[in-house]
Parts: structure tokens; sequence; C-alpha cells
């Protein structure tokens, strides 16, 4: 994707849902679809897809807790919790019709969760560049354990201390040598997404998604098992 910078259609703003403040673009009307980012990313990785979406769909795109402008708050980083933020910014929305759930990264397990614990309100589940269970194909790429970062971003404290002062060249390693590859992403996409993670509490509420990897395993599980 060639993401273009945000325009005036999609002027985020704060929503108090859940506890937190979640800053959210929206716009577009039509049937809803719910878009959540991973990392380093904000809302406005999906810029240039809700410029088309919103022709004939209700666009949603909230920034993650901890993430961007909405609350980095100490706890909540679990996907049942993460699911809850979702349902409760479309209930402030007044998104009372199905959504179609589309999740990127991290967001991919954060999406399945919605679809899980709130199938009432799914209408369709799209998810890419994530991992979700044995999903075929994910045996190879986890063939010499998890990635690198996983575990950097995994132990409190050490992650942000490294990074701390160096966010735009580890930002930037991601947007054209790590996971993203060389997308032609625009330089004021990329300024927003390093400005996002500027800080040592920027920092520590995105590495607050990796840290609940392990429970976030646990509530998936149960809730397949449940389903």
């Amino acid at each position: 994707l060639n993401h273009a910078p945000a325009g005036p259609l999609f002027t985020p703003r704060l929503i108090h849902a859940n506890g937190i403040d979640i800053q959210v673009a929206a716009g577009g009307r039509g049937d809803p679809v719910l878009l959540i980012h991973g990392w380093p990313h904000t809302w406005r990785i999906w810029q240039p897809v809700m410029e088309r979406l919103c022709v004939d769909h209700h666009v949603v795109a909230p920034d993650l807790r901890g993430m961007g402008g909405t609350t980095r708050s100490r706890e909540g980083y679990d996907v049942a919790t993460l699911a809850r933020d979702a349902e409760a910014l479309l209930d402030a929305l007044q998104v009372h019709e199905k959504v179609t759930v589309v999740g990127i990264d991290l967001g991919v397990q954060i999406a399945a969760m919605f679809a899980l614990a709130a199938p009432e309100r799914t209408s369709g589940l799209i998810v890419m560049e994530g991992l979700l269970g044995r999903l075929p194909g994910a045996e190879a790429f986890h063939a010499k354990g998890p990635p690198w970062w996983f575990g950097l971003h995994a132990v409190p404290d050490l992650a942000e201390t490294v990074i701390e002062g160096h966010e735009a060249a580890y930002v930037d390693w991601f947007l054209t040598q790590g996971t993203a590859g060389k997308r032609g992403i625009d330089r004021a996409t990329r300024d927003a997404f390093v400005a996002a993670c500027t800080g040592r509490d920027a920092l520590r509420g995105g590495f607050e998604h990796y840290r609940a990897f392990p429970r976030d395993a646990e509530q998936i599980a149960l809730a397949l098992a449940a389903g």
C-alpha cells in the first residue's frame, strides 16, 4: 500500500469507552467495518483503505489501548479486554449493526477475539500478517522460535530502556527491513508512527501488548473451546 497522509475526512477524536479514552478516526456510511492495527502502527495504517471503503461503508479505525492517542493504561492489554474496548467504542459511536472486523499484525488476535466473544455483532472476520494458533504455514515462521523482538518487547522495562532515544531508527527497521518490508509508506505516515512510539511511556504502551501474549493464548484457547 502507498499510504497517503490523513485527509480532513478522517480527523481523529477521543471517545470515552470501557474506562479509557480511545482515539478513533471514522467516516462514511453503509455497512460498518472495524479496522484494528498492529505495532508500530496507529489508525493511520488504514488511511488508503478507509478512503476507498468510506464510499459505501462506515469505517471505524481506533488506536489500540496504550498506542497512538489512546490512553496508556497500566493494565488491560489482554485480548479479552481489548475486544471489549472495541465493543464499547462501537456502542459509544452508536454502531449497532453487525460489523466486519479486520485485523493486521497484533490486531489479528484482537479481531479474532472480538468475533469469538461477540458473534452476534460480527458479520465477517478478515486477518492478515499475524498468527493465531496453529495455522498452516506458521510452523516455518516459528521453526527457530518466535521472532527476536517478541522476546525483547516482552521483558518489562528492558525494551524501553534500550530503545528510548532511538525510537526513529528502531521503527524504521520494521518499516523497511522487518515484517513490514518495503511498502512505500509515505514520510508523513512514517513520522506519525515514530511520534506515537516516542518516549518511555509510549514505548511501554506498545510493548504491553507483547507482554500479554501468554494470557492472550489462554483466552483465545478458552474462547475457541467454548465456541
